[in-house]
């Protein structure tokens, strides 16, 4: 019995020398799925709907660029399936703009930043490009609301537009109204590199959209010049469900006990049993 233990002992570990064993047993050991802790950062884009009443297309809300961050603990359930707990920042550059041939107004609307708190059921590798890559897909759901919480005002949107509009400065009268927050849901795609045994690079693609209004802008004058100088009158709303699409970088820590069992034995020599290395030292009958 010590003969053919021993004989095994000798056969694992030239095959481990040459390398044949770590490439046979590296499949298994990256497919089994571990706790997770993800952090990312990047780039939102948010456009807020308009809808015009007698007004040209110079009034727009164009599409603006903030950053966004998400951190999240993400639970295996299955090889293929996985739970996230998540929590979202996300900056809305949400604007207001009239533009004509030589000049551009601008100001910004509605709120600056959304929160999500939620979940997120992620699908593991519908894609391997690579050894190391995969990518995922995710169905997110979350609660979001505005930093501000809700709020009402009546304002100009061009603060320092005279009493009768100008060739490129109209008189705009808003009443502003942010709702306190809405359900919302979303998809996401997930490139992943595993960077060693505990560590992952990501490259997440989301879009998130809001199921009820979180904030509306409804004009209560509008007066503007039109191509033959008279003075025009019109109206709009201009509505938004917190909506946007992300684009972010992030690192992935794995908390699991199969890393901390591939790190504990980092050479050859010891990835044997203890039991197996003390019968080495018996004599050989």
């Amino acid at each position: 019995m010590r003969t053919s233990t021993f004989r095994r002992c000798l056969f694992y570990r030239s095959l481990l020398g040459c390398g044949f064993l770590f490439l046979g047993g590296a499949g298994p050991v990256w497919a089994q799925r571990e706790v997770e802790v993800q952090l990312s950062g990047g780039v939102s884009l948010t456009q807020p709907a308009i809808r015009r009443n007698n007004l040209p297309r110079a009034f727009r809300t164009p599409g603006g660029f903030n950053t966004a961050a998400t951190l999240r603990l993400t639970l295996p359930l299955t090889n293929k399936l996985g739970l996230g707990i998540e929590q979202r920042a996300t900056g809305l550059s949400q604007g207001f703009m009239y533009r004509v041939a030589n000049s551009r107004r601008s100001t910004g609307i509605l709120t600056g930043t959304v929160h999500q708190s939620g979940l997120s059921l992620r699908l593991y590798d519908i894609w391997q490009p690579g050894p190391r890559w995969g990518l995922d897909v995710a169905l997110t759901g979350s609660y979001g609301w505005a930093s501000r919480g809700s709020w009402q005002e009546e304002s100009i949107l061009f603060f320092d537009a005279a009493s009768q509009p100008t060739d490129n400065n109209p008189v705009v009268r808003v009443n502003t109204i942010n709702r306190k927050g809405t359900p919302m849901i979303g998809a996401e795609t997930v490139l992943r590199y595993e960077w060693g045994l505990r560590n992952t690079l990501l490259l997440t693609a989301t879009y998130q959209r809001g199921l009820r209004q979180l904030g509306e802008v409804r004009s209560t004058q509008v007066d503007y010049l039109d191509a033959a100088g008279a003075v025009q009158q019109g109206s709009f709303v201009v509505s938004s469900y917190g909506s946007y699409g992300s684009v972010q970088l992030g690192y992935g820590l794995r908390l699991g006990a199969i890393a901390t069992a591939r790190n504990k034995h980092p050479t050859p020599r010891y990835s044997l049993d203890d039991a197996e290395d003390a019968n080495d030292d018996s004599p050989i009958n």
